[in-house]
């Protein structure tokens, strides 16, 4: 009789001791796990990094371009309208400081010409590109225009995303388009034009 006493003691201390272990595991299970981890473009990760940095750009960070990367090359146009007021598009992401280039097409003149990352000048006339959002399918750079002083006459930002194999385009200044996966020959030759001329940043094929 008197083990009975002990007997109900040990147990009410192990079931104690059970119950704080019991509560005690899902606080741990519950503490938040951040997925936001900087990768490149082949799945690696880098811990270190600072997530809400931009990483895209030329050298070492063009493994970093995501949107650059899966539509590198890949032309972009509108197939109802030849001969737009809206250029032409082309992503580049190999080994070029210009990851954007505008193809205009014309009866009398065809030119060409690339956005680069950061500041540029040319003909006295600077601004400055930043990128501020890379995804796959999303891209979103803000556009600094200095003309020839030293200070931003104003800002645009542009974003561009895929969207079931359409590329949506708007501008923070009201713009709107959306282009088609151009199926176009670039060449020089086949351009039935007067005039190619040649600006910074891009060459026809």
């Amino acid at each position: 009789m008197k083990k009975l006493p002990l007997l109900f003691l040990f147990f009410v201390l192990f079931s104690c001791s059970g119950s704080d272990t019991a509560e005690s595991e899902p606080e741990e299970s519950e503490q938040p796990r951040s997925e936001d981890v900087v990768r490149d473009i082949y799945g690696k990760e880098y811990p270190t990094l600072d997530p809400s940095v931009i990483y895209c750009g030329p050298g070492w960070g063009q493994k970093m371009c995501h949107f650059l990367n899966k539509y590198d090359g890949t032309t972009w146009a509108d197939p109802e309208n030849y001969y737009s007021d809206f250029s032409d598009i082309r992503f580049s992401n190999f080994w070029d400081p210009y990851f954007i280039s505008f193809f205009q097409v014309d009866r009398t003149a065809s030119s060409c010409n690339g956005w680069a990352l950061n500041e540029t000048t040319t003909d006295r006339t600077k601004w400055d590109i930043k990128i501020t959002k890379d995804q796959e399918d999303v891209f979103w750079f803000n556009y600094d225009y200095y003309g020839s002083g030293n200070e931003i006459e104003y800002t645009i930002t542009y974003k561009y995303e895929v969207i079931d194999g359409l590329l949506h385009f708007s501008s923070s200044d009201g713009e709107a388009f959306i282009f088609h996966p151009s199926e176009k020959d670039y060449s020089e030759e086949s351009i039935d034009t007067d005039e190619i001329i040649r600006l910074d940043g891009c060459l026809f094929y």
